[in-house]
């Protein structure tokens, strides 16, 4: 596993002019890893600690994590950096900072929910291979995938989900809206439409599905017996059928390899990549209701099961 080190914002500041002055080259030492990530609290702090525990396993050099609070910017830090080190960035306000003032560094985001044109990374997105290859497993009558996004939305590759989804056999069907007003229209237009059938994905960015907007929706997948799922988990406790979420420690060591490859001067094929690394949670209530049948070969694809009381 990489060495870690445990520094202060102004101690490692200090290294990085050290660094700089001695005119150090990559050829002369190991191109280091830096890991910048925002200092929050429980239990959020255990998602960054897991990409950041995977992404320090899978990098095959020293690695150096710098925790920063809200009222601390990276800009100026980062940019005191041996300009070899590769940078990854987690969460979107370090993220979008970051990559607003150092266009010329080798930087990588992640847990980021926003597209970035000038960087590498791994968007929070679920790849539509995975739910290609987890949907007819779990619900293998479902043809239909209705999503309801702002049109604007660039975070999903439509044209991909589309001829993925459709080789095995499903339609996506993409309704537009502009705001959580026009989407609560859509959403109540919609849901008469939706039998057994169908599945409403909702992503986590774009889909405008409030509390009133879930609670409603839920409902009418109870009645109607339509299928709905979700990027998610906190929606298949409310009753979605199911969850693709982030696998935080293997997408930390996903993220990882692409900073190695990126130090090696191996640049990935895509600059901002889907979601491949997921766990899959089925709320077992919503599944007897809907007449599915958790057997144990689909219990195989599945990590959490939220039982049936």
């Amino acid at each position: 596993m990489a060495s870690v080190f445990w520094l202060t914002l102004t101690g490692f500041v200090a290294i990085g002019f050290v660094s700089l002055a001695s005119g150090s080259t990559t050829a002369e030492r190991p191109v280091d890893l830096v890991i910048i990530y925002p200092e929050v609290r429980e239990p959020f702090a255990r998602v960054f600690e897991e990409i950041v525990r995977g992404a320090e396993e899978a990098y095959q050099q020293q690695v150096r994590r710098v925790s920063m609070a809200d009222n601390q910017s990276p800009v100026d830090f980062v940019h005191v950096l041996d300009e070899s080190s590769p940078v990854l960035v987690l969460g979107n306000r370090l993220a979008r900072q970051v990559t607003e003032n150092n266009a010329e560094r080798r930087l990588i985001v992640g847990a980021v929910n926003s597209e970035y044109s000038s960087v590498f990374g791994i968007t929070l997105i679920p790849d539509a291979k995975v739910i290609a290859k987890k949907l007819p497993v779990l619900v293998p009558d479902v043809k239909t995938v209705h999503i309801v996004t702002n049109p604007d939305n660039n975070l999903l590759d439509f044209d991909h989900a589309k001829t993925v989804l459709q080789q095995q056999g499903i339609v996506l069907s993409i309704h537009q809206a502009e705001d959580v007003r026009v989407a609560a229209g859509v959403y109540r237009d919609l849901m008469p439409t939706l039998g057994e059938q169908d599945a409403v994905w909702i992503l986590p960015k774009g889909s405008f599905v409030n509390n009133a907007v879930l609670a409603i929706l839920l409902q009418e997948s109870w009645e109607q017996h339509f299928v709905v799922f979700s990027s998610n988990p906190i929606h298949v406790k409310r009753g979605a059928l199911f969850s693709i979420y982030p696998n935080n420690y293997k997408m930390g060591l996903s993220l990882g390899r692409m900073a190695w490859d990126i130090a090696q001067g191996n640049s990935p094929q895509r600059q901002m990549q889907a979601l491949e690394d997921v766990f899959v949670t089925v709320n077992e209530r919503t599944s007897n209701h809907l007449g599915i049948n958790l057997s144990e070969d689909i219990r195989s694809h599945i990590d959490l099961i939220l039982p049936a009381r």
